[in-house]
């Protein structure tokens, strides 16, 4: 999580004359012990926001020019007189990521994982200042503030693919909230926290499917292992194509995957994701409970399906 402190020194490099400070610096402007300047340094370092270079003894730090950090600096060089940092830093900005369109308390509080206490009290904070506006329940964005969504998206992201890069190479990000996301990439990772997910992983649920060099894996704290519920959901999410489509019937069906079940995951899935995630899982549904009568787009014929499904050792 970005801190405050985080934000006291993205503030301080952005505000300083000199876009370069050695850490030592940085600590006494900032009326810090060397020790502690030292360690949010390197966070920040981890999170792609600063960067370091050797010279001699000391240690120089300056700001990265990723997407996300220009975008600060740019709205905390405008509005000096507010304290943006405070306002954003820890569980302001996870509660920022979900404001890309009008939500209520609840709804920030159950996508963020902040206690809704919190949220409505930062969410209070934010809006004594302008920063957001409220109407009918729901919480906005004021103009020119909606950019704080892209800032602390960008930061997530730029800390997940920090994350990632230190296990695997050829990182495709897939799908991603806050604090978990999907991924593909040319590495094997034992990592914990990271999953193996995708084609790769159908074979363990009894469909063995051709797979390709490319690896995906889900990295979360929430599971402790990919089930065929969220495998179901994650090869959609990787392709939605025809042919991961039939591989997702396989599944459901060789599995007996509960229906409400898997409805209830998807949902779960569909707000981050790029598809109508819920429309196709409803269809898949519709179309096995039906005998392929209700079908879908890119769905087989129901004799096809069959043929493939006896080729598998999938009952029907």
């Amino acid at each position: 999580m970005i801190s405050k402190s985080h934000f006291q020194v993205i503030s301080h490099l952005i505000d300083g004359c000199d876009p370069e400070l050695s850490v030592s610096a940085l600590a006494a402007q900032l009326e810090w012990s060397t020790s502690h300047a030292s360690r949010i340094v390197s966070e920040l370092e981890a999170y792609g926001c600063v960067q370091t270079n050797q010279n001699g003894r000391e240690k120089l730090v300056s700001l990265t020019e990723i997407e996300p950090i220009e975008q600060l600096e740019a709205l905390l060089t405008e509005y000096r007189h507010m304290d943006l940092p405070a306002l954003i830093a820890g569980s302001g900005l996870q509660i920022l990521y979900y404001l890309d369109q009008g939500r209520t308390a609840t709804e920030l509080a159950e996508r963020s994982g902040v206690s809704q206490a919190t949220v409505y009290r930062r969410l209070d904070d934010l809006q004594l200042v302008g920063v957001i506006g409220k109407s009918k329940s729901r919480y906005r964005l004021n103009e020119p503030f909606t950019v704080l969504v892209s800032i602390a998206r960008g930061l997530f992201h730029q800390k997940h693919r920090r994350e990632a890069g230190e296990h695997a190479v050829g990182l495709n990000f897939l799908w991603e909230t806050h604090d978990e996301y999907l991924f593909a990439c040319d590495s094997d990772i034992s990592a914990e926290g990271f999953h193996l997910t995708g084609p790769a992983l159908f074979g363990e649920f009894g469909v063995p499917l051709l797979t390709r060099d490319r690896r995906h894996y889900f990295r979360t704290d929430r599971l402790t292992e990919v089930d065929p519920v969220e495998l179901v959901c994650h090869a959609l999410l990787i392709d939605d194509g025809s042919r991961y489509r039939t591989y997702c019937l396989l599944l459901i069906q060789k599995q007996d995957i509960d229906r409400t079940a898997l409805r209830d995951r998807a949902e779960y899935y569909h707000p981050e994701a790029t598809i109508d995630l819920r429309a196709i899982v409803d269809g898949l549904i519709e179309y096995l409970e039906t005998n392929g009568e209700t079908t879908a787009e890119q769905l087989p014929e129901w004799e096809e399906f069959k043929q493939t499904a006896t080729e598998y050792e999938v009952t029907l």
